[in-house]
């Protein structure tokens, strides 16, 4: 029998296996949110994902999902609603302090690739339907992934993960962090909207439809149902050099000019922010108007930045939207 080797040294791109991370670590072997406890105190976290199969997007639309370099995570707990306490609770103190949260991706029977340092963007409620089909709450987290980092010696994150969260403390802003689904009541506390049990549920179950859709897919679907709801010449970019447009349309009326209109479509799970709508507004072409659809939220600075004075302004589609034009227009998917 090979003896395990405890590694003195995590890696980025490097794997691990379930007992190497456990025994170098000294964290549970179970579960995807593994705290490290030291003298009382949370030391460090331990955050396992999956890697995302075809075969296991049909089946679970609402797995984890790396996107560039944000993870997109759902909390603990498989049943019922999900709450902010137990581990995932956990995730949240590192909005207040430095917590290390080492991120492993695994990549097949017992291999963990060690993919860097997370740093929490946001976080917030949202809905889900269960295998039943019960609409359910569930907490989701959104983590830029920061894999440029040195060798770390096991033993002490925390020296080396400072800078970094100091860093990304200067540059995030707090509209970064909130999303369009969410307003606040009180202070610290946010909650969902009310929405009628029968809409969410239908939302939901467009949205896990589309999430089953590869990317491109996704875009000839949404151009079809743009020209569908009246627009004229409507064509499909290039799936690459297409410098940021998706879909360009015209819209058409005897009282006016042909208007143009760029459309930029994200089948994301992670939030659209600031700096998406920024880029589609430089790259729209000479009297052009923009729209962004997406199948994930949009966040206060995104939203703020598509209504900024003296830009021209973007229109930002979400799923709610979404659902109400297909509802509308009897647009059948």
């Amino acid at each position: 029998m090979k003896q395990m080797i405890v590694p003195e040294i995590l890696k980025v791109g490097e794997h691990y296996s379930n007992d190497q991370i456990k025994y170098a670590l000294e964290v549970s072997n179970l579960g995807g949110i593994r705290p490290k406890i030291k003298a009382k105190e949370l030391d460090f976290i331990v955050l396992i994902t999956s890697a995302e199969e075809t075969r296991n997007i049909i089946r679970n639309p609402y797995a984890d999902k790396i996107e560039g370099d944000i993870l997109t995570y759902t909390g603990a707990g498989l049943k019922g609603d999900q709450e902010i306490s137990g581990v995932n609770k956990r995730l949240i103190e590192q909005k207040e302090k430095p917590v290390p949260i080492l991120g492993f991706l695994k990549e097949g029977i017992n291999q963990y690739k060690f993919i860097g340092f997370l740093f929490l963007l946001r976080s917030y409620q949202d809905y889900q339907l269960d295998n039943q089909g019960n609409l359910r709450e569930v907490w989701l987290f959104e983590f830029q992934i920061f894999s440029d980092i040195p060798p770390l010696k096991i033993g002490n994150f925390n020296d080396p993960f400072l800078p970094f969260y100091n860093q990304f403390k200067k540059e995030i802003l707090p509209e970064d962090t909130m999303i369009d689904s969410l307003f606040p009541e009180k202070k610290d506390e946010i909650i969902l909207p009310k929405i009628d049990e029968e809409t969410l549920k239908s939302i939901e179950t467009l949205k896990k439809n589309l999430l089953t859709i590869n990317p491109y897919e996704f875009e000839v679907l949404m151009s079809k149902l743009i020209e569908y709801t009246g627009f004229a010449n409507v064509k499909v970019t290039k799936k690459s050099g297409d410098d940021g447009i998706d879909v360009n349309a015209f819209l058409k009326h005897k009282f006016s000019l042909d208007l143009s209109y760029q459309f930029q479509v994200k089948r994301w799970k992670h939030s659209v922010g600031r700096k998406e709508v920024a880029n589609l507004r430089g790259s729209l072409g000479f009297n052009s108007f923009g729209v962004i659809i997406s199948t994930s939220h949009f966040t206060s600075s995104a939203i703020n930045e598509s209504q900024g004075i003296g830009k021209t302004p973007i229109n930002l589609v979400g799923m709610k939207d979404l659902y109400e034009i297909i509802k509308e227009t009897n647009f059948t998917i």
